[in-house]
């Protein structure tokens, strides 16, 4: 494996590049090990916890506190949506309604409501209400996803 390092000081922001030809254990490593450094701090009972991103499947904002679900858990985490979506929305977090925001990668399902409105099944069998007035920035976000996963395998 070759490592190129480019100091470039007209950058807004370090920059990560990892080319491959084949998905590896190597380059598995690499993923996991930058998804790592994008974690987030929950607060659960009086514990301190580190979440990583891929593990919540959504946030709900509750007067006025943001919590994140995981599988079974459920953290109490330090941010605005609009702050969390500003972080982690390249992670494939989009907002479905006024006080919830959603993992993409963790939707398994989505059917049609009443109203124009989503449905959406998560992969641990909850049940979720897109908003009408997210829809269309839901189902972008999804059709790039999509767009992505397919170049990335082909």
């Amino acid at each position: 494996m070759k490592v190129n390092y480019n100091r470039d000081p007209l950058l807004h922001e370090d920059r990560v590049d990892v080319s491959y030809r084949e998905e590896s254990e190597q380059i598995e490593i690499i993923r996991n090990f930058f998804s790592s450094l994008q974690s987030i701090m929950g607060k659960k009972d009086d514990e301190v916890r580190v979440l990583h991103p891929g593990s919540i499947y959504y946030l709900e904002m509750v007067d006025r506190k943001l919590f994140a679900y995981q599988m079974k858990d459920v953290y109490q985490l330090d941010y605005s949506m609009k702050h969390f979506l500003d972080c982690f929305g390249a992670n494939g977090f989009v907002q479905i309604s006024k006080n919830m925001i959603v993992n993409l990668y963790r939707v398994r399902q989505v059917k049609t409501d009443l109203n124009m409105r989503l449905k959406l099944v998560m992969d641990n069998d909850e049940m979720l209400i897109l908003n009408r007035t997210y829809k269309k920035t839901f189902l972008d976000a999804l059709y790039h996803i999509q767009e992505v996963y397919h170049e990335n395998h082909q």
